[in-house]
């Protein structure tokens, strides 16, 4: 089967129930969904941006005071894609949000849906527009796309959008048993206050490669490969041609990437890493020894690039971590991601 607009409409469709569902689960700890509000008001700004965009009204209580209220949205990526605009809300208009308040501050909620001006009530995951550009697998083309560059490279170059984000990567749920240091260094650890990507952090170069489905893009040199990727806005570099990894790494989230093609496989050959967060939900770590070796290739029929990956960490894991995740051609290209964050205290860990 090649995945061509059909076949990506439905393939894309089940990620994009999962991914919704997923979505409001991770936003438990941040907001009570078992005690729904209903609030309305007058828009004041829409704040369109990464990884939540907020719609701010002002809000007249009985008293006659005016309280200003946000409400959180989707990612603007993931808005955009089904014809959501930064002029979606505007100044003026007469809101009814239907959501779930914040569970550490006032005046903030979850926004599950709204109506504008007296209009219909709309969904949080509602299309505005059916001819919005959505993610889809991209029909290969061998007349169009080349197996591989001019240089003999396989040809990895493009933009990719995930087909495995709301299932996680193959594998690598449950497949990581911690070592006391391990065990140690996740104490304290809750994701509603400590999850990196509160912080505009990828989190790391495994599930960043694969969360939501912003697209990510790869560029090829004779010397090196780029990997873009659409989450945060983080950059990759595999060095082509070296033997072995400098002698003195300054650690770093990325850490440092070496590569080399066997046949038309691509192997990525990292250390180098910061100690850092491994599995964000649970606050699994993983420390400065870990080692990751990822094997990139595309099937020639489907077109489809998968990456499997090892991963082992002597000193935080006592088993070696495996994984696998796919990626489709991206009808649309990468954009780049702009994290702002506006949560404000309700993502704050009270004193």
């Amino acid at each position: 089967m090649k995945f061509n607009a059909n076949s990506g409409w439905a393939i894309l469709a089940g990620l994009i129930v999962s991914a919704n569902v997923q979505a409001h689960h991770s936003s438990d700890p941040h907001f009570d969904h078992d005690n729904p509000i209903t609030v309305e008001g007058v828009v004041t700004e829409l704040q369109f941006v990464n990884p939540h965009g907020y719609v701010f009204f002002d809000v007249t209580t009985a008293a006659g005071d005016v309280m200003l209220w946000r409400c959180e949205l989707s990612a603007a990526t993931s808005l955009s894609r089904r014809g959501w605009t930064s002029k979606t809300f505007v100044p003026g208009q007469h809101i009814v949000i239907h959501g779930s308040p914040a569970r550490r501050e006032e005046h903030v909620c979850f926004l599950s849906s709204f109506e504008l001006d007296g209009g219909p009530e709309t969904s949080r995951g509602a299309r505005f527009d059916v001819n919005a550009d959505e993610l889809t697998a991209a029909t290969p083309d061998e007349g169009l796309r080349p197996a591989t560059l001019a240089g003999g490279q396989p040809n990895l170059t493009g933009p990719w959008v995930t087909l495995s984000f709301g299932m996680g990567s193959r594998g690598f749920r449950d497949s990581y048993e911690p070592t006391p240091a391990g065990l140690d260094a996740r104490v304290g650890y809750e994701m509603a206050f400590d999850d990196p990507i509160l912080r505009c952090h990828i989190v790391n170069v495994i599930n960043g490669w694969n969360h939501d489905r912003h697209v990510n893009d790869i560029y090829q040199k004779r010397e090196e490969i780029t990997l873009q990727y659409g989450f945060m806005d983080f950059v990759r570099t595999v060095h082509l041609g070296m033997d072995d990894h400098p002698a003195a790494v300054i650690p770093s989230t990325g850490g440092h990437s070496i590569g080399w093609w066997e046949g038309d496989v691509l192997v990525v050959d990292t250390i180098g890493f910061e100690q850092g967060v491994l599995a964000h939900r649970d606050g699994t770590a993983h420390s400065d020894q870990m080692h990751l070796v990822e094997r990139f290739s595309i099937d020639p029929e489907e077109g489809v690039l998968t990456r499997d990956y090892t991963l082992e960490d002597p000193l935080f894991l006592n088993t070696v971590v495996t994984g696998q995740d796919l990626m489709a051609m991206s009808d649309v290209p990468y954009e780049p991601y702009g994290c702002v964050e506006l949560s404000g205290e309700n993502n704050i860990r009270p004193e």
